[in-house]
């Protein structure tokens, strides 16, 4: 088997032995150095960057997402530890919880915008791009408190009573609410389900045990949730808890077509969302785990044993290890753009590089938000996104209208088509074929 290694001489310490299997097309690429105790790591599709919050040393480390080299390092308040990407506004928003502020970073021009004083224990963020709003867990004030994506002003404060403290966030683009998972209590966990028109609770479900892990599946527009009582389905809303599937789950991550989600904890167990059951049960464990939807890969890093584990997101089956020195729990990225994963270790951003060929196509202006996916799975089309679009066949000619949510492709003949968003150039390329998709986004 071909060995790659790759070596990086920084601070005087030489950090070699990191070995990657390149038969895979799964490698290490590069070893770039960045703050010390980088604690979260983002890309940003507008702009392709990719921002590492460093712990120890308040600032954020910008790098260009093509070249992997360093474009700048901004100073932020406090010990900056969660980023969250604007796609309204381009801007990357960095939060420190000791002392508590929000740092606004321009996506276009990698300055600080402002900071914005808050309170409360700040610890993790969503963004409705639907409102242009940011949701912040402040998990000593058992609220979340919600700022105008514009200006960062304080819109609302969203209070789950004194014994509640606030974890994990969702923002669900069909029903735009979001989903907070609270802390009280092995019997008393909690699930809020918040509206984000009027930023009021409008339900609350019961979770048993540790609620932390939230995942979507927009095929079927279900969230599902960790607890160490199950994983609980919830409907798109929240008004209902329709099954509770027999695993735990520290993270997980939705892989469209053949529509499944991988969940990881001490093992990684595989779940079928059609029929919201377990399909298989694979002996890695892991703390953080993404998708890599165009090459249908699943990353998943285990800080327990410094390993990221990557597997075929298709056959369930594991198609690499790759030693990692990870100096926390590991955080992950993906790059769509340049077919590159991201994870922050000490002081460095490890790179990984997929070269094999890609399943999907897509093709995007560099203004608009790659964030805007066609998922297809079955003859089925789930449009994410505010607006329609058309699909085209390969002369142009609009054969279809596409809305948000689901689209029936079944009609069509098979042959090549291209999704492509209203004022946009944006376009997804999708193969139809025997009323399946071979190939998409």
């Amino acid at each position: 088997m071909n060995i790659r290694l790759r070596q990086c001489l920084y601070g005087g310490m030489m950090l070699g032995g990191l070995l990657a299997a390149v038969g895979t097309a799964q490698h290490l690429e590069a070893v770039i150095p960045v703050g010390n105790m980088p604690e979260d790591v983002l890309w940003n599709p507008a702009s392709n960057k990719v921002y590492t919050a460093n712990h120890a040393d308040g600032t954020v480390t910008i790098i260009d997402g093509a070249t992997n080299l360093v474009r700048a390092t901004v100073a932020v308040a406090g010990d900056p530890d969660r980023l969250c990407w604007n796609s309204v506004g381009n801007k990357v928003y960095c939060i420190s919880h000791d002392p508590d502020w929000l740092s606004v970073i321009d996506g276009a021009g990698d300055t600080l915008l402002r900071r914005v004083r808050m309170r409360g224990c700040a610890m993790r963020t969503v963004y409705n791009e639907l409102m242009n709003k940011l949701y912040v867990v402040c998990f000593d004030d058992c609220m979340v408190r919600v700022y105008d994506g514009g200006n960062e002003a304080l819109v609302a404060e969203v209070s789950f009573g004194d014994l509640n403290s606030p974890y994990t966030l969702l923002w669900h683009p069909g029903s735009n609410r979001v989903f907070c998972t609270t802390s009280c209590g092995p019997q008393t966990d909690t699930v809020f389900v918040v509206d984000c028109v009027s930023d009021e609770i409008v339900e609350r479900r019961p979770a048993g045990s540790y609620p932390y892990a939230m995942c979507r599946a927009p095929t079927n527009g279900l969230v599902y949730v960790g607890t160490r009582n199950g994983i609980l389905v919830l409907s798109a809303d929240g008004g209902a808890v329709l099954d509770t599937i027999p695993a735990y789950a520290a993270d997980m991550c939705f892989v469209p077509c053949p529509n499944k989600i991988y969940a990881v904890t001490h093992w990684t167990v595989v779940i079928d969302c059609d029929r919201n059951v377990v399909i298989e049960s694979l002996p890695f464990r892991g703390n953080e785990v993404l998708c890599d939807t165009v090459h249908r890969k699943v990353y998943s890093a285990s800080v327990n044993v410094s390993r990221l584990y990557i597997y075929d997101g298709q056959a369930d089956s594991l198609l690499t290890t790759i030693q990692l020195p990870f100096s926390s729990d590991p955080s992950l990225a993906w790059n769509s753009t340049n077919s590159r994963v991201y994870i922050p270790g000490e002081g460095v951003v490890y790179v990984i590089r997929d070269t094999s060929t890609a399943v999907a196509e897509p093709v995007a202006d560099a203004g608009r938000s790659t964030r805007r996916l066609a998922t297809i799975c079955r003859g089925r089309l789930w449009l994410e996104g505010d607006g329609p679009a058309s699909l085209l066949n390969p002369t142009g000619r609009q054969v279809m209208r596409l809305e948000p949510g689901d689209n029936d492709l079944r009609g069509l003949r098979a042959g090549v088509y291209f999704v492509v968003y209203k004022g946009s150039y944006y376009a997804t390329k999708v193969i139809l074929q025997d009323s399946s998709i071979r190939g998409t986004q």
